[in-house]
């Protein structure tokens, strides 16, 4: 059973303190001669102590010695409650010692018949619960010497033998001592790398970047180092222990801030020293060096884990404990490592935007600065979205979300609905905020990319300068809101309701497709919730919001819930720089770009409408089987005494007809429409044929679809590969004024009341590999 034994010992003036673990064995004079001398940093094989105490409890007045096994065991055995005499020692070095070593320490194995040649090379063994401690000396101009103290002793092993000038007496005569072989001094401190691994002449970028790397194999392999010299022409680095012969010298390249590699000697020539728990407590992490170990783990890559995922990440490969805030400040260094910091985007924005101007033909950007030429607004428009828009849906959503770089300022998007419910980015802009005067500049702006039409129309929230940014630029094109914003204010201003059931309430009504449901069911509203009604009627009127009642074609758009989820795509980009966060936007849209592209012309030449529309018709199609007798008549009707046999007169004849007025809305078949063309097609008298894709919107046709996106998106290459005019670096752009704040920077804002939403199905915009295309061929009526 083991117990522990304290020891208290003087020397030099000084108090140490020794904690002896033993495992049923009695502690000799070699392990405690050797546990005090690892204790003092000092060599066993070149040093002798002499050990005696003062009994004074025991009515002794004179000093007693220590000197074999027996006196040790007394000295042991001599204290109370765990306590000893305080034991005094005395360093005393001969003038000349043998070439062998009185002592050979292995850790967990004994040394008797082991080959020594062996046991050298286990010289840096160590346990994994030693401690290191820091041993100061009296002398003046000595460094301090690091000694390695065992905790756990359960099974160290007598190894060496006594002083030979030391008189052994043993009532019980004279023991047999093996003697230790004679080994090679200095067998025992091999030369070992630093792990860094550097090569002449190599350079970098800064003093900075030299120490960052040098840092790292200082964690990685547990040295320390001193800077011995830093100013503008050298940077000279040593080990932390004046004997080792490491060292590294760099010098500054003239004119630059580059540091170039001049001398280096990789090997310590010091004891290494194996890691522990003790010494890497006293270790501090730097986000200099957390930005280190991600370009290593991640290189090249801008998304990173989050800080705790790093933070257990740093202590796992380096030993350190690092703090959250450090984790994240390191996150932020590691992408400004890879794009440059938030004043040099602002400092190389024009340059950046000659170059995306250059590799994609028709974009238009604007640049604005203040007074000071400080960065005030940008908007960039693609040329292949301008292009593409020509051939989509004249609809627009436009809304803002903030900026998280800590410059402040808003990201906003004007995007489009291709025909199959996909993102289509028209335009981007950064303003300083969502004020009058950057919405009055961004429209201004928008109005050279997409002109003002009675067709044009554009969904938003309600935020008036928003609006009056609108009403001021665009006079004949129509503004919708954004019902689910108006649902979650209408909401707050019921009272002894269920608030969610008001807010779906409304969106239901604002979403019928009939004038005469819409009053009825806005009657029933009224009543249940006056108080939401009143407000209603106060603050906007149903022309912008109901879908009967708008005057525009907005199809099925009446929500600004596609710029939100980009607002979601682009969470972490906002967190970026200004170049980073474009470079993310550029990147994020020539993807969709390639990838709808590749879907557009996957389909078939049968394929006539895109696979939304395609879906839905094939859906109703059953269902309109089943209204085709009943709206044969009519149709036979109406057809008989106008006797047209024209598109215009026939498709004007369904809209006519279809009193749900989804086909007037959505401009594709509803399933009375649906009938009727069956029942159109059914007729054999007539003469001319028709097929389903002449009734549907040029938006929702396949080829328009594919138009959309046959041009391609280029991403601006790698800042070494620009070819900027000397006038375009000659333009100087200062950066805003950083925002501080107090506290950890928020990265989600506060949901407001209600906000959760349930999640939706999915929209059926993709092709069926299976769907059979006999339905589209309509003079097979065998379906």
């Amino acid at each position: 059973m083991s117990e522990n034994v304290n020891i208290y010992f003087k020397c030099k003036g000084r108090m140490y303190t020794l904690m002896m673990k033993t495992s049923g064995e009695n502690i000799t004079l070699s392990m405690l001669v050797g546990r005090i001398c690892t204790k003092l940093g000092l060599d066993e094989s070149k040093v002798k102590l002499q050990l005696r105490y003062n009994a004074v409890l025991l009515g002794s007045t004179e000093e007693i010695y220590i000197c074999d096994d027996e006196d040790v065991g007394v000295y042991i055995s001599s204290g109370e409650n765990n306590r000893r005499y305080v034991l005094y020692v005395e360093v005393i070095t001969p003038p000349e010692l043998p070439e062998q070593l009185s002592r050979v320490e292995v850790i967990n194995k004994s040394s008797v018949g082991k080959n020594y040649a062996e046991l050298d090379l286990k010289e840096d063994e160590m346990r994994d619960n030693a401690a290191i401690v820091l041993c100061e000396c009296e002398e003046q101009g000595t460094e301090p010497k690091e000694a390695i103290v065992e905790i756990d002793d359960t099974q160290d092993a007598e190894i060496g033998s006594q002083d030979e000038s030391m008189d052994i007496h043993d009532d019980r005569g004279d023991e047999y001592v093996e003697p230790p072989p004679v080994v090679e001094a200095g067998r025992f401190k091999k030369e070992w790398e630093d792990g860094i691994g550097l090569i002449l002449r190599q350079e970098f970028p800064s003093r900075a970047a030299l120490q960052e790397v040098v840092d790292k194999g200082a964690f990685a392999n547990s040295f320390g180092y001193v800077i011995k010299k830093s100013d503008k022409e050298r940077y000279l680095l040593t080990c932390a222990k004046e004997s080792c012969a490491w060292r590294i010298r760099a010098t500054n390249i003239l004119n630059t801030s580059i540091y170039s590699i001049r001398k280096y000697n990789k090997m310590h020539t010091c004891t290494r020293i194996s890691k522990s728990k003790t010494r890497m407590r006293k270790r501090k992490g730097t986000p200099e060096l957390v930005a280190a170990l991600l370009h290593d783990t991640f290189p090249g890559q801008m998304e990173t884990p989050v800080p705790k995922v790093i933070m257990e990440l740093v202590q796992t490969k380096l030993g350190v404990k690092i703090s959250y805030s450090t984790a994240l400040r390191g996150k932020r260094q590691a992408i400004c490592d890879l794009k440059g910091s938030a004043e040099d985007s602002y400092k190389d924005i024009n340059c950046y935007l000659y170059m995306l101007k250059k590799v994609n033909e028709g974009t238009i950007t604007y640049l604005k600065l203040d007074e000071e030429d400080k960065f005030q607004y940008l908007f960039i428009a693609l040329g292949a979205s301008i292009e593409g828009f020509q051939v989509m849906r004249k609809v627009i959503i436009v809304d803002a979300t903030h900026l998280k770089n800590g410059y402040g300022g808003v990201l906003v998007f004007a995007s489009a609905q291709d025909p199959n419910r996909h993102h289509y980015i028209i335009a981007i802009g950064v303003l300083d905020g969502e004020n009058d005067a950057s919405w009055g500049w961004f429209f201004e702006k928008l109005l050279t990319v997409v002109p003002d039409t009675p067709e044009l129309v554009f969904m938003s929230d309600r935020n008036s300068s928003l609006i009056k940014g609108i009403r001021n630029v665009y006079f004949a094109a129509h503004h919708g809101y954004c019902i689910w914003h108006l649902s979650q204010n209408v909401k707050g201003h019921a009272t002894n309701v269920n608030r969610d059931v008001v807010a779906w309430r409304f969106m239901e009504l604002s979403r019928v497709y009939t004038m005469a449901e819409f009053e009825r069911e806005y009657r029933i509203f009224k009543l249940r919730y006056p108080s939401a009604a009143n407000y209603l009627e106060d603050t906007t009127v149903k022309e912008k919001w109901a879908r009967c009642c708008f005057r525009g074609q907005r199809y099925n758009l009446d929500t600004s819930n596609c710029v939100e989820s980009l607002n979601s795509v682009f969470l972490n980009a906002r967190k970026y720089s200004l170049i980073p966060m474009l470079d993310a936007i550029m990147s994020k849209i020539s993807v969709w770009f390639n990838e709808h592209r590749k879907e557009a012309a996957s389909g078939s030449n049968e394929n006539k409408l895109v696979p939304l529309v395609e879906n839905y018709l094939h859906d109703l199609w059953v269902e309109a089987e089943k209204l085709k007798v009943t709206e044969l008549n009519t149709f036979q009707l109406e057809y008989n005494v106008r006797g047209s046999e024209g598109k215009e007169y026939f498709v004007n004849l369904l809209l006519k007809t279809c009193s749900c007025k989804v086909f007037d809305i959505q401009k594709y078949p509803c399933v009375h429409a649906l009938a009727g063309f069956i029942a159109f097609e059914s007729d054999t008298t007539r003469t001319r044929s028709m097929e389903i894709h002449e009734l549907v919107s040029k938006y929702y046709w396949a080829e328009m679809w594919a138009l959309a996106y046959y041009r391609t998106i280029y991403l601006v290459p790698d800042k070494s590969q620009w070819d900027i005019p000397d006038e375009i670096k000659a333009l100087k752009v200062l950066p805003l004024p950083r925002k501080k704040k107090k506290g950890r920077t928020k990265v989600l804002r506060l949901p407001s009341t209600g906000e959760r939403r349930p999640k939706r199905q999915r929209t059926q915009n993709k092709r069926r590999p299976r769907q059979s295309l006999q339905w589209l061929l309509f003079g097979n009526h065998s379906i």
